[in-house]
């Protein structure tokens, strides 16, 4: 038992996503003035099911080529006969039917939202439409697709209409997520001796990357600041806990010393600790907003 529960988990891969969907969703019910509560755990875990359908369907697609492949990381548990591809496919539509049914509890209009995360899922890793591999539409569909559809289905929990901070927040979302999407694919374009070239989001020179980077940051930087000083959804203590969990995460890996001539493909991309530190801050200022109201 204990080793199939383990080859569902590998299927599954949370530990990939989890503080990816927490931060972005936060964000949206940040954003939304939105409270912890019922509707808070419900939003996230829609999103959270969401997105395992991606993952899990990403894997069902690519078991037969990584049957052959022995470096692919994290192993494939289909293609390794752990578990088969009926069970895998039974797993991606019960993960669906989960996400879209807390949607539908949530709100009618959200199930809109949950099939645009579902069909991303699908389209994506489908023969015939995977957009898997392909330059620069992968890094479109992380940046343009995943990310901003998560914050949007926990705004749209809280708050129905339309408005500035929505524009705001889908900008920022975007803007981060290309980051975080640039500064994964860059250990891609570092192996491009190695690999095909089609096999890298990003085509382009080292110095093209580091351009786009500091260009997508300060106008993430820009939306953010627009979104939480100027239109004030965050108090200021919230951003306080960020900066905090920032500090922590980040702050002992700069003193780390860099001997490597080339930079690992296995050192953590920049985005993983900043969605850390967002789901984190975010999640103790919503308890401890819950916790002042209710003692």
């Amino acid at each position: 038992m204990t080793k199939r529960v383990q080859s569902f988990l590998q299927l599954t891969r949370p530990k990939d996503y989890f503080f990816f969907v927490l931060a972005y969703s936060l964000l949206g019910i940040a954003a939304a003035q939105g409270e912890f509560g019922a509707r808070f755990l419900l939003v996230c875990a829609a999103n959270f099911f969401a997105v395992a359908f991606t993952f899990i369907f990403n894997q069902v697609a690519d078991a037969p080529a990584d049957t052959f492949s022995d470096t692919k990381s994290p192993p494939n548990p289909i293609a390794q006969g752990k578990i088969s591809s009926a069970e895998a496919r039974l797993a991606a539509c019960a993960a669906a039917v989960i996400s879209l049914l807390l949607f539908w509890l949530l709100d009618w209009r959200l199930v809109l939202v949950g099939l645009v995360l579902l069909s991303f899922g699908f389209l994506y890793s489908s023969r015939g439409t995977r957009m898997h591999g392909i330059s620069m539409l992968d890094l479109a569909g992380h940046s343009w697709l995943l990310a901003p559809a998560l914050s949007l289905s926990g705004y749209l929990a809280f708050q129905p209409h339309l408005n500035s901070e929505l524009l705001f927040l889908f900008l920022m979302v975007v803007f981060l997520s290309l980051i975080g999407e640039i500064t994964h694919e860059q250990a891609g374009l570092r192996a491009l001796k190695e690999v095909p070239a089609r096999q890298t989001v990003l085509n382009i020179s080292a110095r093209a990357v580091h351009f786009l980077i500091v260009v997508f940051a300060g106008a993430g930087l820009l939306s953010g600041i627009i979104l939480f000083f100027f239109l004030r959804v965050l108090p200021l203590r919230a951003v306080i806990f960020i900066l905090v969990c920032a500090g922590i995460l980040l702050i002992p890996n700069l003193f780390k010393p860099n001997r490597e001539a080339v930079p690992s493909a296995n050192r953590l991309p920049l985005h993983v600790p900043l969605e850390k530190a967002v789901s984190l801050g975010l999640l103790v200022e919503f308890l401890t907003s819950f916790l002042i109201r209710w003692f």
